[in-house]
């Protein structure tokens, strides 16, 4: 019983509207005081919590004689609450997306001072290219490349984010330092120009990344962990810097899709 007592959770119930609900279903029609004692929870705080279970269209009343019977609905009603629950966050989601460029713009008012942010691990890694994903503008990318060797915990979500970028239609520059100086493995992303340069030359195991105010810097080495610094100044230094590496890799391999 406990544990469908954590469960039922996962549906937005308390532990004593998971305790009256489960007492009732197991009782079928009974007064509240049956079900107070089967539910171990007291009967004024039962009254409460079969109110709130009401309301969630989980029990229903009715009255035989002169007394009042509580019963729980068929547990096929927590299908609906569940679809009930999956479109109020649909909902959310959707009013969120209408106002996070506002709430975008207030959190990257810079100030006097650069933000600086410190994430670490597989998931601080996905939380700043969500953040990518959300900020307009040019992209611009410094990174060692290989096909083969990306770890297995930064691949998940990197397909979901090469997909939003795509849907953007926004120009993406890449240097990327590789072994070999062969377009063989280097995926094709429409508006994505690369230029390869020779990790023997340029060796790295980070990342750099530029788009409006932000750069974000990566580490995969010895840790997975990430830099996110906001700042419209550092950003366009950055990007000057870019250029300049861009425009010096010229005779090296390149390609635009």
């Amino acid at each position: 019983m406990e544990a469908l007592v954590k469960e039922l959770g996962l549906f937005g119930l308390s532990e004593k509207e998971s305790c009256v609900y489960l007492a009732s279903l197991e009782l079928g029609p009974a007064p509240v005081q049956d079900i107070s004692h089967k539910a171990k929870v007291n009967r004024a705080t039962t009254y409460v919590m079969i109110e709130s279970l009401m309301g969630r269209g989980l029990m229903s009343s009715f009255v035989r004689g002169k007394k009042r019977f509580y019963a729980s609905e068929s547990p096929e009603r927590l299908r609906s609450v569940l679809r009930l629950q999956r479109r109020e966050l649909e909902e959310k989601e959707e009013e969120l997306e209408k106002i996070y460029p506002r709430l975008s713009g207030l959190y990257n008012a810079e100030g006097a001072k650069p933000q600086i942010r410190y994430l670490e691990g597989a998931e601080g890694i996905n939380t700043v290219r969500e953040l990518v994903r959300k900020i307009p503008g040019d992209i611009f990318q410094f990174t060692p490349f290989s096909s083969e060797n990306t770890a297995d915990e930064l691949k998940e979500g990197l397909d979901d984010f090469v997909r939003d970028v795509i849907a953007q239609n926004v120009p993406y520059r890449a240097l990327l330092a590789v072994e070999d100086m062969t377009m063989e493995g280097i995926p094709t992303i429409p508006n994505l120009e690369v230029r390869l340069i020779p990790r023997a030359l340029f060796p790295t195991n980070g990342d750099i990344t530029v788009r409006g105010n932000t750069i974000c810097l990566y580490s995969y080495k010895s840790a997975i962990l990430a830099i996110v610094i906001t700042s419209q100044e550092i950003a366009d230094a950055m990007r000057s810097m870019f250029d300049l590496a861009w425009k010096a890799a010229e005779a090296y391999p390149s390609r635009k899709s």
